[in-house]
């Protein structure tokens, strides 16, 4: 009897969002005022050891050559006009779970990718959308329509998914040609330090294809023990199964009460009872809330509710 395994082979949907905290910035321009059509490049700069550098850039500011990591003094130095916005990175955090939530009618299996990706194990769910090209296009446009520029690779394992949608074209490649097409991405897909990928290129090892061409015992010597595992697992030869991601279940406390009560400050007193426990269950996770729910269950069978939210999680009483 065959297993469901060989019935539905692995099918992972790797979507990237190269340009999500400057599309952030453009979202938010497009519900100020429209932005003109002349507007400089923008680049998002964050302090890292006392020096101002560019966290992320614009499509703009990439084709005038800037990248992150550039000190920000040499930014401005190669375009004189430029946009300088500080980097929010708890706000692009936030937008990327929303569409995580949003995406989560593809796939209940879906779990974030950083730096700004998600990552769906779309096994058996493609047929639901008309096929796997169609679902690509259905995400792809629903991601556009929320103002976000994607890259999408499906592939049979997350790891080779995520560096042929970051590090090449993209698109669908079934069993066999994903790991064709990875052996031709630059070794830069392995995502070592800065020092190792320059090691690698002195040695004329260029693309995965070389290194995957060559024995693994002196790889393993010479850039650690864990290089041919993570070698593997970037031509899809290991699939490391992703863990979805589940929301915490809501924070909820209450009173009941024997008789009503009505008087504004009995109201309060209780709400401020109730904050306050809240907040209790709150720091005990660690976690912090964004909306305030309370509600109102009167004697004659309604129900009053009145939310309250906020910009960035809390645990704090006001």
């Amino acid at each position: 009897m065959s297993s469901a395994s060989s019935v539905h082979p692995r099918r992972y949907l790797a979507v990237w969002f190269p340009w999500l905290p400057s599309d952030r910035l453009q979202r938010q321009a497009q519900r100020d005022d429209a932005p003109p059509e002349d507007a400089p490049p923008v680049v998002l700069a964050e302090k890292i050891k006392g020096a101002l550098r560019l966290a992320a850039v614009d499509p703009a500011a990439a084709r005038a050559g800037l990248a992150p990591g550039l000190p920000l003094a040499d930014a401005q130095a190669r375009t004189s006009a430029l946009r300088v916005v500080a980097h929010r990175p708890d706000l692009d955090e936030a937008l990327l779970m929303g569409v995580l939530e949003d995406f989560g009618r593809f796939t209940p299996m879906i779990a974030l990718d950083p730096p700004h990706g998600l990552m769906l194990d779309v096994t058996g769910c493609a047929h639901l959308f008309g096929g796997e090209t169609s679902l690509m296009q259905t995400v792809q446009a629903r991601s556009e329509r929320a103002g976000l520029q994607t890259r999408c690779a499906l592939a049979g394992t997350p790891q080779i998914a995520r560096v042929l949608a970051r590090f090449g074209p993209g698109g669908r490649f079934e069993p066999g040609q994903d790991r064709v097409a990875a052996r031709r991405l630059p070794v830069a897909a392995l995502e070592l330090s800065d020092k190792e990928d320059e090691a690698l290129r002195r040695l004329g090892l260029k693309r995965l294809g070389d290194l995957d061409d060559r024995p693994r015992a002196p790889l393993a010597a010479r850039f650690g023990a864990d290089f041919p595992t993570r070698l593997a697992r970037v031509l899809g030869d290991e699939d490391m199964r992703i863990t979805p991601h589940r929301p915490p279940a809501p924070v909820v406390v209450d009173r009941v009460f024997f008789e009503p009560i009505s008087a504004p400050e009995d109201i309060e007193r209780v709400l401020s009872d109730l904050l306050v426990e809240t907040m209790d269950r709150l720091d005990q996770t660690g976690l912090g809330g964004r909306a305030f729910e309370a509600a109102f269950y009167r004697v004659d069978g309604e129900t009053r509710r009145i939310i309250v939210r906020t910009g960035r999680p809390t645990r704090d009483t006001p």
